[in-house]
């Protein structure tokens, strides 16, 4: 009889299990990805970081009266001595080895950036040994508010922009010039005034790399199933960035926390519907071999509009008895037949059997004039009494 078939299709346990090892897969590989691009990330910071610090050692070494470098020189000859070698460390970095080799890498790197950290504020609270408790405590707050301006300063500058970084270098500088100056009041009001300004642009920098990171590492496995609300996410990082050049730090916060939940949702579903698309992929290809085993001729296979979620159309030739079209969709397949009516339930009746017998497949397809779909079925479960002609959903499970 002609008209449409369609059949619900289950995979068995332990082909399902098959798959759920190969996507187990594929996620550790972008997982080792994603790690090894963050670990590489980290190498550059730091090396950044410990460039700077070497430069302000070497400016503050140059700009330091000679008796005072002699009367710390134990101190002195340290800084000089780690400035020296970690030249040699940076220059030996490998970025081209494994990960585990890189992470040994960023360790070292770390130490030696404390290291060198040390060395400074050391050295600066011996120079400046002989201001009053104001000024120390002063000091003490500013090498402290340096050393974390210098260790983010380059997302600050990615994401809020070169003009932020100056302007806090610039305030930090102008603090400096005050306590040179003598001027404590001043310099201890800008201090707080710059310590809060930049705990802020710390804090929404960080949240912000953390929601942008994420949605970077999963941007394959979302753009074939959210291509449109993609371009959304898009808008509300660049509103985000607005926000956070204008230390419009409340809108922004809470424009973060609706894409990072909004992200965590669209992400779960792109997971369920990628591995759907692959449970549908093997049941085509196990359609295929079926279909060419019975002598059937594939005459057509395309996909319905573009993306991933549109179904996928296939056709085949039975030279005896017409052509049959095959429609999947992500939850169930619709067959389009044009075999007449003595033949054609038991022509898809042996399609159901091979599926079954050679891949695990399960289905049961039934006439659209009767009653609703079958449930398609694990070995060993018990059959549901539905079903509709030439029709067969697929069942998730």
């Amino acid at each position: 009889m002609s008209g449409r078939k369609v059949s619900r299709y289950r995979i068995d346990k332990e082909t399902q299990r098959k798959i759920q090892q190969q996507i187990a897969e594929q996620e550790r590989i972008r997982q080792e990805k994603a790690e090894r691009t963050r670990t590489l990330a980290n190498i550059t910071q730091q090396q950044q970081t410990i460039t700077a610090t070497s430069n302000k050692l070497k400016e503050l070494l140059k700009t330091t009266p000679q008796g005072l470098k002699e009367t710390f020189g134990n101190s002195v000859t340290d800084a000089e001595r780690w400035m020296n070698n970690i030249q040699k460390t940076i220059k030996d970095i490998d970025k081209s080895g494994s990960t585990s080799t890189l992470s040994n890498q960023i360790r070292k790197l770390n130490s030696q950036r404390e290291e060198g950290q040390q060395y400074l504020k050391t050295l600066t609270k011996n120079f400046t040994k002989d201001a009053d408790n104001m000024e120390k405590s002063v000091i003490d707050e500013l090498l402290d508010l340096n050393t974390k301006f210098e260790g983010n300063k380059e997302p600050i500058n990615k994401w809020a922009g070169l003009d932020e970084v100056n302007k806090i270098a610039k305030d930090l500088a102008e603090a400096e010039r005050c306590i040179k100056d003598k001027k404590l009041k001043d310099a201890t009001n800008l201090k707080n005034r710059v310590a809060e300004h930049l705990n802020n642009q710390i804090n929404s920098v960080n949240k912000f790399s953390t929601v942008f990171n994420q949605y970077e590492q999963e941007k394959d496995l979302l753009k074939p199933w959210f291509d449109d609300e993609m371009r959304v996410i898009d808008k509300k990082f660049e509103d985000s960035k607005i926000f956070l050049k204008q230390g419009n730090y409340a809108d922004l916060a809470r424009n973060l926390t609706e894409m990072q939940k909004n992200l965590d949702i669209k992400i779960n579903e792109a997971k369920e519907l990628d591995e759907k698309d692959q449970k549908r992929n093997y049941v085509l290809e196990s359609l295929k071999k079926v279909c060419d085993s019975m002598g059937f001729e594939e005459v057509g296979h395309s996909v319905e509009g573009t993306g991933k979620s549109n179904r996928i159309i296939y056709t085949i030739d039975t030279f005896s008895q017409g052509k049959i079209k095959f429609c999947l969709s992500l939850d169930s397949i619709d067959a389009d037949s044009g075999i007449v009516d003595n033949h054609c339930m038991s022509e898809f009746d042996k399609v159901s059997e091979s599926l079954k017998k050679n891949f695990g497949v399960q289905t049961q397809f039934k006439r659209v004039s009767e009653s609703a779909p079958s449930k398609l079925i694990r070995k060993g479960e018990r059959d549901e009494p539905t079903g509709v002609a030439q029709q067969s959903q697929n069942s998730q499970n």
